[in-house]
């Protein structure tokens, strides 16, 4: 069975819309720059986040079809757009249909707090504006996105916290495996908004600095690429941590990944952690320290460089591992764990020297 291969990618992050600005913060070792933001997104004048640069819905998309679309949605479809824009042949004229697989964390907090509140503040219940009444489907983002963009095959959203984004890269090799699609976006997505920044701050102190954006990957079959190869989906493994064994349910989940991949640890070049908050990531570290050497775990970016990305953490640190340059056919690993027990790892082998992302 040929395995998926990535052949082209794209991210609207804090660095700016398009991979070229990403990849190079990421390669500078530069932190995202960090904004106040609009006054209608916190309380908190002196609340700070290192969100995508003047980032407006209607502005990035324009105004049809976009009335009521909350941010998740609008990072998404941007994304998707600059993606679809440097692929050929285009998503919409593929035979058997381009799918997309979209991770998040449980769609837009923000969408579901103003949906609560029209509710609440209005005659009836049912008194709702019915512009804000997409933003409460799970797969929202997704759908979206790919009728904006004429993408036939198949939608799917999965809501795995922070690993949203491998799990999205898990399924979709698995709908190119089956045969569902000729062709698969694949990635994840977080927003910035005052109820994410509230619920984040009360559970891990309001030291998080949070970031948004979204980061998509085109996903082929790796004997009918029409693209150049530029990384092999070798392994996908997930968990969960039973008891906060964040460490031993992660070892465990790497060692079979390797396995699976035919690769021993010491052949690993780039190692990438998710650098979750608390205890999580605290393990995940420690994990990687007794794995792997030191030049091996600080080969590629960290995805801390753009702030706390929840759902997105783990596209992110794919792009990390695309935009480092280095000898084809390397080895990658990037592991996530997520504060409420979900650990993973995804093994890749880098294809391009990363000297054009």
């Amino acid at each position: 069975m040929s395995t998926a291969v990535i052949t082209a990618w794209s991210a609207v992050s804090p660095y700016g819309t398009g991979r070229d600005p990403l990849a190079a913060g990421l390669r500078a070792r530069a932190e995202a720059p960090a904004s106040a933001g609009p006054e209608e997104w916190t309380a908190d004048p002196d609340a700070t986040a290192r969100v995508v640069p003047g980032f407006e819905v209607r502005d990035a998309l324009g105004k049809v079809g976009t009335r009521g679309m909350d941010r998740l949605t609008g990072l998404t479809a941007v994304t998707v757009r600059e993606l679809l824009s440097g692929t050929d042949p285009a998503g919409e004229d593929a035979a058997l249909g381009t799918g997309l697989v979209l991770g998040i964390a449980s769609g837009s907090v923000q969408g579901f707090m103003e949906f609560t509140k029209s509710s609440l503040e209005g005659d009836s219940p049912i008194d709702v504006s019915p512009s804000k009444i997409p933003n409460m489907a799970m797969n929202r983002a997704a759908s979206a996105s790919a009728i904006r963009h004429r993408l036939k095959g198949p939608n799917t959203t999965v809501a795995a916290g922070r690993l949203s984004g491998l799990v999205a890269l898990d399924q979709a090799c698995r709908l190119l495996a089956d045969g569902r699609a000729e062709r698969v976006l694949a990635g994840s997505a977080e927003e910035y908004s005052a109820t994410r920044a509230h619920l984040t701050h009360a559970a891990h102190g309001t030291g998080v600095v949070l970031g948004e954006g979204c980061v998509m990957v085109l996903l082929e079959s790796g004997d009918a690429a029409t693209g150049e190869p530029l990384a092999e989906v070798l392994a996908v493994h997930h968990r969960v941590a039973p008891d906060g064994d964040f460490a031993g349910a992660l070892t465990a989940a790497v060692r079979a990944a390797l396995a699976e991949a035919g690769v021993a640890a010491g052949a690993v070049w780039a190692a990438v952690p998710g650098e979750a908050p608390g205890a999580a990531g605290e393990q995940e570290l420690r994990v990687h320290e007794e794995l792997f050497p030191a030049e091996v775990r600080t080969r590629a970016a960290s995805v801390a460089l753009l702030g706390e990305m929840a759902a997105a953490t783990g596209a992110y640190q794919l792009a990390a591992l695309l935009s480092e340059p280095g000898e084809p056919g390397r080895i990658a690993l990037v592991t996530t764990t997520d504060p409420d027990g979900p650990v993973g790892c995804a093994v890749l082998r880098l294809l391009t020297d990363g000297a054009d992302a």
